[in-house]
């Protein structure tokens, strides 16, 4: 069995393919850049953040990950090779072959965190980027450096993000559960506003009916 029929079979697969299938909506194993913006756009993420994601993820990942000769010119992901993407100057969370190393997670996380562990600061998840540098590896500070400040900037809450939610957004089950959360948000808005244009109206109407019975 082909690694992208496991995927669309709901088979167990490494997490970081779990990671970025979020993205892959159709299950054909390809992730178009378009992919990429509408799932940072779903998970929460503005237009400007979104695009510059998409930027940098697709030109920076494509060739690695797409198994042909030459560059795609489409700057396509595929997501069975998408731990061809593993870079220097990581935690070393990721195995080569994409499988979350728990215990490698719990010994970085604790490392870097103050007690009790639970959460990480904005500085020190800083710390843990420049903790984790190689030697003249510019692309791999530059890609740590952007992963960080995109979890940062969408799981912080009083300037800490959560240890679980950094966990899950490693094996690819916080992707899923944020985009319900923002589908059924934006449903709820349009409900209220909804109910409030309504309550405009019956006043208008009887605000018209009062004016018409005076006269």
């Amino acid at each position: 069995m082909s690694q992208n029929a496991q995927l669309s079979s709901g088979m167990k697969h490494p997490a970081l393919q779990g990671h970025v299938a979020f993205f892959d909506t159709d299950n054909d194993d390809i992730i178009w850049p378009t992919d990429t913006f509408k799932g940072f756009r779903a998970i929460g993420f503005g237009v400007f953040f979104s695009l510059l994601s998409m930027i940098i993820i697709h030109s920076g990942f494509s060739y690695l990950t797409f198994g042909t000769l030459l560059p795609d010119p489409c700057f396509r992901l595929r997501v069975s090779r998408i731990n061809r993407a593993i870079h220097g100057s990581d935690t070393g969370i990721y195995t080569q072959t994409g499988e979350l190393d728990e215990s490698r997670f719990d010994f970085v996380f604790a490392l870097y965190s103050a007690a009790p562990h639970a959460h990480l600061s904005f500085s020190e998840g800083v710390a843990l980027v420049r903790g984790n540098r190689n030697p003249f590896d510019v692309f791999g500070w530059i890609a740590a450096v952007f992963e960080w400040g995109s979890v940062f900037l969408l799981l912080a809450q009083d300037g800490q993000v959560k240890r679980e939610d950094v966990h899950d957004i490693m094996n690819g089950t916080l992707f899923p559960r944020l985009a319900a959360e923002n589908e059924a948000k934006k449903k709820h808005e349009a409900q209220m506003r909804a109910e409030l244009d309504g309550d405009e109206d019956d006043e208008n109407e009887d605000t018209q009916y009062t004016k018409v019975k005076e006269d």
